[in-house]
């Protein structure tokens, strides 16, 4: 009997100090993969985009079990990007800064449990989306959250406390900017589609999310007064967001944004600059196959 084939592409950039790692990464899933039965194949990253390349390159060389994203949400979305619509399942292996999608599908954070959750696991199909036809899995939008994305990008640390010291220092000079959904005009402080519930690190900017229900949760956060920016952190890392005098929700399949200059997005925590002012954002129901 043929063993099970796994192709792992590992981030050695990705944003914790075992993403890092990548020896020891290589002998613990080598290890796991014994004790499971399987054969692994294993590719590294080394620039940005590089991993659909590789998912390219290598993914009819063999029938693959999974191909597995090693790192963080911005790894898991160029390793899913080419699998969209297809048979072949994505497996995760979070050891990114933020992890968002394998926490919203309850994957473990540990890197034994996640390969343990992998070997051991189910798949299941959730729903992907298009900002200007790059694909999100799990949120992507503009704004605040976007601008921060940028600076962040931008830090030679990672993780959840420079990502809040940064988010802290942008908060106070940062203004609302004017938008128009679908042809009605707001200001807004942030505006995100949310396909998956959360930005990654437990902060719940759509708690109400399923990633399979062929809907997007579109939320606006109004302009609001210094004050209110400490309510609204707690509620976003309390799971506790929910429509208010700043906050607004709508179910969406699509959207159109218009903007005055072409805007700095994100998706999955990846910012990027638009070259255009208009932003069509979509759902593709039931196209992305994940074990969990």
């Amino acid at each position: 009997m043929n063993k099970p084939s796994f192709l792992f592409i590992l981030n050695p950039n990705s944003g914790t100090s075992i993403g890092r790692n990548t020896g020891e990464v290589k002998k613990t899933i080598d290890s796991f993969a014994k004790k499971f039965g399987a054969e692994v194949t294993m590719l590294f990253t080394e620039e940005r985009a590089h991993a659909t390349t590789l998912v390219r390159e290598n993914l009819d060389l063999q029938p693959w079990k999974a191909i597995v994203a090693v790192g963080g949400d911005g790894t898991v979305n160029e390793i899913a990007q080419p699998l969209v619509n297809t048979e072949q399942p994505i497996g995760i292996i979070p050891l990114g800064s933020g992890n968002g999608l394998a926490r919203h599908l309850g994957i473990p954070l540990t890197l034994e449990a996640s390969l343990t959750r992998l070997f051991e696991g189910k798949i299941t199909t959730i729903d992907s989306a298009q900002i200007n036809d790059i694909p999100f899995f799990c949120t992507a939008g503009m704004g605040f959250d976007a601008y921060v994305g940028h600076l962040f990008s931008q830090q030679s640390q990672r993780g959840l406390a420079t990502y809040v010291n940064v988010s802290f220092q942008s908060y106070w000079n940062y203004k609302p900017q004017r938008f128009k959904l679908n042809g009605v005009e707001t200001d807004a402080f942030s505006l995100s589609f949310a396909n998956a519930g959360q930005f990654g690190n437990n902060a719940w900017v759509a708690p109400q999310a399923s990633l399979q229900d062929g809907l997007l949760d579109v939320c606006t956060i109004k302009p609001f007064p210094k004050w209110y920016g400490t309510s609204l952190a707690y509620q976003l890392f309390t799971k506790q967001m929910k429509a208010s005098r700043y906050i607004d929700y709508q179910h969406m399949t699509e959207a159109v944004v218009e903007t005055q200059v072409p805007p700095m997005i994100h998706y999955d925590g990846e910012p990027f600059q638009l070259d255009t002012t208009r932003i069509e954002v979509k759902i593709k129901p039931q196209s992305l196959r994940v074990i969990v």
